[in-house]
């Protein structure tokens, strides 16, 4: 969900102005903030994508989800005024708004409608998170690779299609199913070989049965 649904361009401008947004420009590969750093605004992105990784107890880095046009990130740490336990990195040439917490919090003298269609929007956002990351968690609780694979593909899977993407490099499949490449490409090809499913590049083809298709 976009934190500025319902709002129109003209309003949206005229809020920027009421709870001060700020403005910033990241090159590709630069760090928005690290782990262990406190956050007090929510981040809205312009343009560009982002990743939030987390390091495993080894150091892996583990890929949680991509940030991409239009829509926010860091509303949970910061509604909650805890220190973020994620790295923010920009992956391409990145603008990001960022909206100050004690702004979007604070009743507006003019009473503006739009303020608090802001206000509805983030929690709905936050209320999303929430289910996303019980996802995350159930992905998680299959400890064999095998099953994370298919868990994730099972999600991307399209009704119309026998074949689907996935957004997501091979190294950034890894790192979301924590673990390196080179034991997903392993996986992948043992799965290939039992004919559980099929592939090119981020094109997938699960088997429902043993027919195949080509791509």
């Amino acid at each position: 969900m976009n934190i500025f649904h319902n709002i129109s361009e003209s309003e949206k401008h005229l809020l920027y102005k009421c709870v001060k947004a700020v403005l910033k420009n990241y090159q590709n590969g630069e760090i928005i903030f690290s782990a262990d750093e406190n956050i007090d605004s929510v981040g809205y992105v312009i343009e560009g994508n982002i990743e939030l990784t987390k390091n495993d107890y080894n150091g892996n880095e583990i890929l949680l989800t991509r940030i991409s046009k239009g829509e926010t990130f860091a509303e949970t740490f910061v509604c909650a005024g805890a220190k973020s336990i994620v790295q923010a990195k920009a992956i391409d040439n990145t603008k990001v708004l960022f909206l100050n917490l004690n702004n979007i919090l604070n009743i507006c003298p003019q009473n503006c409608i739009f303020h608090k269609k802001l206000l509805e929007n983030l929690i709905k956002i936050i209320a999303q998170k929430n289910l996303f990351l019980q996802d995350r968690l159930e992905m998680f609780s299959h400890k064999i690779l095998k099953e994370r694979i298919l868990y994730l593909l099972t999600k991307y899977k399209s009704a119309d299609s026998s074949v689907f993407e996935i957004p997501y490099t091979r190294e950034q499949m890894a790192k979301y199913l924590g673990v390196n490449r080179s034991a997903l490409s392993k996986e992948l090809a043992k799965l290939k070989a039992e004919k559980l499913l099929d592939f090119h590049k981020n094109s997938f083809k699960l088997f429902v049965n043993k027919t195949s298709q080509e791509f």
